[in-house]
């Protein structure tokens, strides 16, 4: 089968998934709205009531091509039985049929966009001001306080942080709460990452002809069995993923040199035994353990597509799942907030609003979902409903 045919049966299986014409851009221009179940109520899709794995079964019986329909599962977090089957479907959807896009300059640049955009309309952005307490009066909220005691006030406080920290250690207990803080209770938590960042001295992948920029290897067919693995860290079962910025755009690196990382999920758990030495700097074994796991995933590389990696590496920066929350500050290291999973997706998952009056949850952890299109159409999303309730 060609790699056309391949496209054009993965979008066939997903759009039948969701009751879809072969082509949705036909309704929706070149997007796939996250609000879909507002705007369309009566039409029900299948797949926003199965997960990925029974929209596959029931219209695939090779579990090869189930496989490879499902394959970048891995950029949800969670395999076919367990994540939510529209959630993968709206952006593969998208992804497959209008390709994927980067920022040239690093994504760094759409963070300096952001920034841009504010203050030439009067807005102030501040760096390296953690806030330790969202203010609270008359169960509304009212602004901010920061790590050096200064205070924020605010018409609406928007909390892009973590959902947990936000209700749990950035605001004292509100009796409003209970039932909202329960409910989170019931959501699982997403797998968090560990990444190797080399700097190569020869341009490698020009030399090996790869003209790839991104590449997923996986070491079976068998989704449960790679997520099993990331869960505990059993890099020697696993696959792993693999950008080649190079093959970007010329230019992304010195001349003759190579940047690229290899990454997997893994969960924060396998970690937690190093949590408390690696907060008070006393990261010998943590560190000894990260440079074991990053050798296994550097020897497969080097034997499954990269021969000579390892004499080529200039520079390697290793991050963990406690490097994750050291320098995001999200829950267990989540890279995808809470799962996605068909309870927590859709309409299902967190609000904008909270029970909080002029409190909202913008990212990853509320509507619609993780990835830069998520938060980014998540940040939207909020801005507009905060608009409409002043307007009201």
């Amino acid at each position: 089968m060609t790699v056309w045919s391949l496209k054009q049966s993965v979008l066939l299986c997903l759009s039948s998934g969701l009751l879809w014409s072969f082509s949705p851009s036909s309704l929706w221009g070149n997007q796939y709205p996250s609000d879909f179940p507002k705007k369309k109520p009566s039409l029900k899709p299948r797949g926003f009531i199965e997960n990925l794995g029974q929209m596959a079964d029931a219209r695939l019986k090779n579990s090869k091509l189930k496989a490879i329909v499902s394959a970048l599962w891995v950029y949800y977090g969670l395999p076919p039985s367990k994540l939510a089957g529209f959630y993968y479907a709206l952006p593969t959807l998208g992804y497959l049929e209008y390709g994927g896009f980067y920022p040239r300059g690093r994504s760094q640049k759409i963070s300096d966009a952001f920034v841009q955009f504010i203050e030439k309309r009067g807005g102030k952005v501040l760096l390296n001001q953690r806030v330790t307490e969202i203010l609270v009066q008359d169960q509304a909220a009212v602004g901010v306080t920061t790590a050096d005691g200064k205070i924020y006030s605010g018409g609406a406080v928007i909390s892009n942080a973590n959902a947990y920290d936000t209700f749990h250690t950035m605001m004292k207990p509100q009796p409003e709460l209970t039932e909202y803080v329960t409910r989170m209770k019931q959501f699982s938590v997403s797998l968090s990452s560990f990444q190797i960042f080399l700097g190569l001295k020869k341009d490698l992948i020009h030399e090996l002809g790869i003209k790839d920029t991104e590449v997923f290897y996986e070491t079976s067919y068998d989704a449960e069995a790679s997520y099993r693995a990331s869960r505990h860290a059993e890099v020697e079962n696993g696959g792993y993923g693999m950008m080649l910025y190079n093959n970007l755009y010329a230019g992304y690196s010195l001349k003759s040199k190579n940047t690229l990382t290899i990454m997997t999920l893994q969960g924060y758990d396998y970690w937690q035994k190093y949590e408390a030495d690696y907060f008070s700097n006393k990261k010998e074994a943590y560190r000894a353990e990260k440079e074991r796991i990053a050798n296994v995933l550097i020897d497969k590389v080097e034997q499954t597509l990269l021969p000579g990696l390892r004499k080529a590496i200039a520079v390697k920066e290793i991050g963990t799942p406690l490097t994750n929350v050291r320098y995001t500050g999200n829950y267990r290291g989540a890279i995808y907030g809470w799962d996605q999973t068909l309870d927590n997706s859709g309409p299902q998952r967190l609000p904008h609003a909270t029970p909080v009056k002029n409190l909202y949850l913008a990212g990853a952890w509320t509507q619609p979902g993780h990835g830069y299109g998520g938060v980014i159409g998540s940040g939207l999303q909020c801005f507009g409903e905060i608009m409409k309730r002043w307007e009201g």
